[in-house]
């Protein structure tokens, strides 16, 4: 008797082991299995936002051949603030294609200072403009023209290499023209804020920035139908109440730019309104100031889902019916 039940769990000893280990193995594959299944949906995830994403970089690029037709299809003489190539709300804002949609932005760079050809009395009515502290606005303006120029040797107020190396991390002036608006955070004296300007507050309007008013990439003139009252300032030098009698006769009775009733100039109209305000800035005007843009920042946004591509291009009106394109980014999201 004693033998027979050793016997029989000398058998059962063997099945135990094998049926813990069949569901060791069971576990095991069910891990596996459920790791492989789990991959499989991330990247089926990965590949729909991927598509996704391609076809919101479409959207995109769709937006900056509508704007780049809207620029050509333009006929009038001259380039002004209330005309379809920037008001145009049917192609331009939230205009859905296919699984998706795309917003448009248009940017006159006329409209902006070139920065490259700001003479330093300019520059110091930019920063007067800007209220920028005198002492803090000599280094700037000192600081940028150095920035400009070749050579080592600086203004009173400016900085060369031998003030940037001294930074950390150290780098060299240019001693060339800009390239870039975006140098100007390199440059010595130039902050953030002064850059980007100061959005409105409950007691105070919002204050443009550098960014917003100068530019690396138009012809060099500024358009008296687009610019803005502190670009026309700086340009010609006009106090406040000249200005705004200007912007008055642009910008029509209601006093809004970019509306139906806006009075674009011509540039006959514009010299002779200067000339009885300020002889001396009618030769300028001559030389600076222009009715038409050449230059344009076409930011176009393509949006599928939760996927968004933006590009921001710079397209240059070579003549009446060709737009060419100057500069190419695309950015991952929108701006």
């Amino acid at each position: 008797m004693k033998s027979r039940a050793i016997s029989r769990r000398t058998r059962s000893q063997p099945r135990g082991v094998a049926m813990v280990l069949v569901l060791w193995i069971i576990m095991v594959l069910s891990l596996l299995i459920g790791g492989f299944a789990f991959t499989m949906q991330v990247e089926m995830q990965v590949a729909s936002f991927s598509r996704k994403e391609l076809k919101a970089e479409m959207l995109a690029r769709a937006g900056i051949e509508v704007a780049r037709m809207q620029l050509m299809l333009h006929i009038e003489p001259y380039d002004a603030l209330n005309q379809d190539w920037v008001t145009n709300q049917t192609l331009f804002v939230d205009h859905e294609l296919g699984e998706g949609k795309y917003n448009v932005k248009v940017i006159d760079e006329e409209r902006k200072l070139p920065i490259n050809l700001l003479s330093q009395e300019q520059l110091k009515r930019l920063m007067d403009l800007l209220n920028v502290d005198p002492s803090e606005s000599d280094v700037i303006v000192d600081s940028i023209l150095d920035w400009r120029e070749p050579g080592d040797l600086h203004r009173l107020n400016g900085a060369k290499s031998d003030y940037y190396e001294s930074l950390s991390p150290p780098y060299s002036a240019k001693n060339a023209p800009l390239d870039r608006v975006e140098e100007l955070l390199l440059i010595r004296g130039v902050t953030r804020e002064l850059y980007d300007g100061t959005p409105a507050t409950k007691d105070e309007p919002a204050t443009p920035g550098l960014s917003d008013l100068l530019t690396t990439t138009s012809s060099g003139h500024v358009n008296v139908n687009t610019a803005s009252r502190i670009v026309l300032q700086v340009i010609l030098a006009l106090d406040d109440d000249h200005v705004a009698a200007l912007l008055a006769r642009r910008d029509g009775p209601d006093g809004v730019p970019g509306t139906e009733d806006d009075q674009p100039f011509q540039v006959a109209e514009f010299s002779s309104q200067l000339a009885g305000m300020a002889p001396q800035a009618s030769a300028q005007a001559r030389q600076l100031l222009t009715v038409n843009s050449s230059c344009f920042t076409v930011q176009s946004t393509g949006e599928v889902g939760a996927a968004k591509r933006t590009i921001v291009a710079v397209l240059q009106r070579v003549s009446p019916d060709t737009m060419v394109t100057v500069t190419w980014n695309e950015v991952r999201g929108g701006l």
